[in-house]
Order: structure tokens, then C-alpha cells, then sequence
């Protein structure tokens, strides 16, 4: 008999598919006679390869077979069901505000189980503008470990709440660690994550900083900001070279500011190329 202690734990997963491939793997593990067939007849699936071609990321499940998968794994925990449901419609949508959705669903679910919550740090730290604006403003040489006062140089648009939460979440991150003269300062640490939380949090973060170049247009006098654009022509071939050219400008700019000495403020520059016209393929 199998041992249910070495099957996978669908908690520690973000990829509904990636669960099935160890599933799978674990109990052959056990049982050199378990295999996809075993599985679909459990579940009543009907063909004998569907396993296998869900794992392989060539076939989806539907809202039929999903219950059938259920079945076929046997949860325990009504839990374990809910979030295997979850990660199905996650990794299977293709609309990111309806990704990011179901991504905040599983994480609300993990929270009421006292789950780990670091795939939401992660999220966080990439999504919204602010978490990345502390983690600069820690490194001023004026800074504070106050959140009222990083909440007034924030401009008020952040609360004194929000500040604390950040900071929580950056520490357990480890990008940032206590400090004896300013409360906080930046560690060398570096962030590693899904790749599915880095397209959405991208996603949300420039989201965040058009709306905050929107806003700092319309508020902001001429002399603190910089605004400028052109309409060009280019050809599809030589997209890449622009690209190029333009993280490479971003590079340069980063690696300008982060030697400055008496830093006393934080920008954001943003650069935008997108197409005016029809993209032809």
C-alpha cells in the first residue's frame, strides 16, 4: 500500500500540471504497476493517454474533467480540491486581469490555512509601485524607519498601513534586513520567482506607472519631470535593435544614479514603444 505521505502536496504548487507529472511519478515510485491507464480508469476519463497529454501541456481540462481528475488523485481535504480547482483556471487563462484574479484567489486560500504566503510577497514586490519605491527610498540617506514619513514623501498616496506591510514583505523577502542607524537598509539578496507572477506583476506594474504618469502630467510643474515622445518609422527586422538600444539606455541610467552620493529623492523613468499601427505577422 502506498503511503500518502509520499504523494506531492498540491500547496506547494503554482502549476497545476507540474503536480500531476510528481503525482504521477510519486506513486510509481511506490508501485511499479501504477500507471496513466490505472490513472484515467479511476477517474473514468476514457482515454488512456489524457494524462499524459495534460501534463505535456497538449490538452486542457475542462470543467467535466476536472471533477474526474479529483477523483483520480483522491484528495483528502476539501482544501486540496478547492486549490487544485484554482490552479487549473490560473494556469489555463489567458486574460491577465482574470489570471491575476484567480492568482489572488489561491493566495486568499492559502491565508486561511496558514499556508506560505512567499508566492504573494513575490507578486507584490513586482505588482505595485510602491513596494519597489520603499525598497529605493530605504536607501536615501535621509531615510527614516517611520511610516508616517515615508508615507509623506510617498506624496499621501500611500497609507502608513500600507508602508508597514511593505516593509514586512520586503523583509521577508530578504531584500531588505533591521538596521541600527536608519532602521532598514538594502541586502544584496536578488529576487527568484515563477515566471507566471513576473509577466503579471509586470503587467500590473506598468498599469501603476501609467496611472502615476498620468497623474504627475497633470500635477506636476514642468521643471521636476520630463516628458517627451516621437512618432517614427521603423521596420519589423530592426524592432530588436530598438529594444536593444533602449535597455541598454535604461542600464546606463541605473547604473548613473545608483553611484550618486547624497541621494535625496525617488523618480520613476519609464520608456513606452508600442506600435501605431497594425502589426502585420
Amino acid at each position: 500500500m502506498m503511503q500518502e505521505d509520499h504523494l506531492p502536496n498540491i500547496a506547494e504548487y503554482l502549476n497545476y500540471r507540474e503536480f500531476l507529472q510528481d503525482f504521477y511519478l510519486s506513486k510509481k515510485k511506490v508501485n511499479a504497476s501504477y500507471s496513466y491507464r490505472v490513472f484515467v480508469n479511476k477517474g473514468e476519463l476514457g482515454s488512456p493517454s489524457h494524462l499524459k497529454m495534460v501534463i505535456d501541456g497538449s490538452r486542457n481540462l475542462t470543467l467535466s474533467t476536472i471533477p474526474k481528475y479529483v477523483k483520480a488523485i483522491g484528495f483528502k481535504k476539501k482544501m486540496e480540491t478547492q486549490l487544485f480547482e484554482l490552479l487549473v483556471h490560473y494556469n489555463q487563462e489567458s486574460d491577465a486581469d482574470q489570471k491575476i484574479i484567480y492568482f489572488n484567489e489561491i493566495m486568499n486560500l492559502k491565508r486561511k490555512q496558514g499556508l506560505s504566503m512567499l508566492e504573494k510577497h513575490q507578486f507584490d514586490l513586482l505588482a505595485h509601485w510602491f513596494h519597489v519605491a520603499i525598497y529605493v527610498l530605504i536607501d536615501l540617506y535621509d531615510f527614516k524607519d517611520d511610516p508616517e514619513w515615508i508615507s509623506e514623501r510617498l506624496r499621501k498616496k500611500v497609507t502608513a498601513r500600507q508602508v508597514r506591510e511593505t516593509l514586512d514583505s520586503l523583509e521577508t523577502l530578504k531584500l531588505i534586513e533591521k538596521d541600527d542607524i536608519k532602521g532598514y537598509r538594502q541586502t544584496s539578496g536578488a529576487l527568484s520567482t515563477d515566471e507566471d507572477i513576473k509577466s503579471l506583476g509586470a503587467y500590473r506594474y506598468h498599469q501603476d506607472m501609467l496611472e502615476l504618469a498620468l497623474d504627475s502630467l497633470k500635477n506636476d510643474p514642468l521643471d521636476v519631470r520630463e516628458f517627451n515622445g516621437v512618432t517614427m518609422k521603423i521596420s519589423k527586422e530592426k524592432l530588436s535593435v530598438l529594444k536593444e538600444k533602449i535597455r541598454a539606455f535604461r542600464k546606463e541610467i541605473n547604473e548613473l544614479t545608483s553611484n550618486m552620493e547624497g541621494t535625496d529623492q525617488v523618480y520613476q523613468l519609464n520608456i513606452q514603444l508600442f506600435p501605431l499601427t497594425e502589426v502585420k505577422q
